[in-house]
């Protein structure tokens, strides 16, 4: 039989509260930050007053934050203009793609869709996904021969 000891569930409550501190932390801007950390100044204890390196690690961890945030956004819309690039790049391919029914479709792109959460391909008359194509080449392929 297992007992749980006062500790461990101590311990859960410290992860809950974590966990909903990080979530929290990450809905936060630099100002709700200023206004947390001037409330934990101002009613501090003032025999045991806050630590300057527990200060300068909370400032270093908001600029780290803020730095992620800036690089996350800007990896999103890189990502975002590569999936248009790419899917320009298809325009005049010959590609097959599975569709729902079960069958292969295999076609030219005639036209793309840059749909942010789902892009798509018209082949003829039909839209397809482009997480359903399965193969791609280039429409009027010439193989070269060596004489």
């Amino acid at each position: 039989m297992q007992v749980n000891s006062a500790t461990s569930a101590q311990q859960t409550n410290a992860y809950s509260a974590a966990k909903s501190a990080t979530t929290t932390a990450n809905a936060m801007n630099a100002n709700d930050f200023m206004q947390i950390l001037l409330a934990q100044m101002t009613h501090q204890n003032p025999l045991e007053p806050m630590d300057n390196a527990e200060m300068t690690t909370q400032f270093s961890q908001l600029n780290s934050l803020q730095q992620l945030r800036e690089i996350n956004t800007g990896m999103e819309k890189i990502a975002a203009s590569n999936q248009v690039i790419y899917l320009a790049s298809l325009i005049g391919k010959s590609v097959k793609v599975n569709r729902t029914d079960g069958k292969v479709l295999e076609g030219v792109v005639v036209e793309v869709f840059p749909e942010k959460d789902n892009p798509q391909l018209r082949i003829g008359t039909e839209k397809v996904s482009l997480e359903d194509v399965i193969e791609v080449k280039a429409e009027d392929v010439v193989e070269e021969k060596l004489v």
